[in-house]
């Protein structure tokens, strides 16, 4: 079966990454779903942004430590020529994803407090149904964490790049795994099939490594370039 294929942060050819636009512009391609990062700043707003602080005007805004209204209107610095960037609440990337019909894949980066975690959680449960997203994550705490809360209601994916171990625990675990897709390979997606579970591959910009991906019977595909039609 064709894997599944999603957007990275939103598709940001034009738009810059995980902003508003960048959802919208993804929700009117032919993905499976639109993965986005999240972050909370010091009012405790989830928003949506890669990295740990936002880039304005050159300087460094860390979120942790500003509030929203802080750095709602902070032009964001891009090399997409996007004169309009500003972060994006998590709300917003929720309402686009279950208005067009998209999986919202969530990245919970760092490790937030287990209140705030499931604050979250409980927030998404409700506005779309824990079942109909999926979470990932480097840190392995917050994905288990909400595993042991949903139990089956829930699809987690253990983002794995530089620990291998984290495969290995994750197949023990029962938990999909998001792998950098250099590491993918045979005996890996076979060992978690073989406990009807899932893999994915990140992040996968070359059509000759789609083709290896999904000789190999890979689940699901982040791409920033390729959808479904690929």
């Amino acid at each position: 079966m064709k894997p599944l294929a999603i957007a990275h942060r939103g598709y940001h050819k034009t738009y810059f990454e995980n902003t508003y636009e960048a959802f919208v512009e993804a929700s009117k391609r032919d993905y499976f779903g639109i993965e986005t990062d999240i972050h909370l700043t010091k009012d405790n707003v989830w928003i949506t942004h890669h990295n740990n602080e936002i880039k304005s005007n050159g300087k460094l805004y860390p979120i942790s430590e500003y509030t929203f209204e802080e750095l709602k209107d902070l032009p964001l610095d891009n090399n997409q020529n996007h004169k309009d960037a500003h972060i994006c609440l998590f709300k917003d990337y929720l309402k686009i994803c279950k208005e067009k019909h998209k999986k919202p894949v969530i990245e919970i980066k760092n490790s937030p407090k287990t209140k705030y975690l499931f604050e979250m959680a409980g927030y998404v449960d409700e506005y779309i149904g824990i079942e109909n997203v999926i979470f990932i994550a480097f840190y392995p705490w917050p994905i288990w964490r909400l595993k042991k809360r949903y139990k089956k209601r829930i699809f987690v994916q253990q983002l794995v790049e530089d620990h291998k171990e984290l495969i290995w625990i994750s197949l023990f675990k029962k938990i999909d795994v998001d792998l950098d897709y250099k590491l993918v390979n045979d005996k890996i997606i076979k060992k978690f099939h073989k406990r009807n579970l899932g893999v994915n591959a990140w992040t996968v910009d070359s059509i000759d490594e789609i083709r290896r991906l999904e000789k190999l019977g890979i689940d699901y595909i982040t791409s920033n370039v390729f959808d479904q039609n690929s």
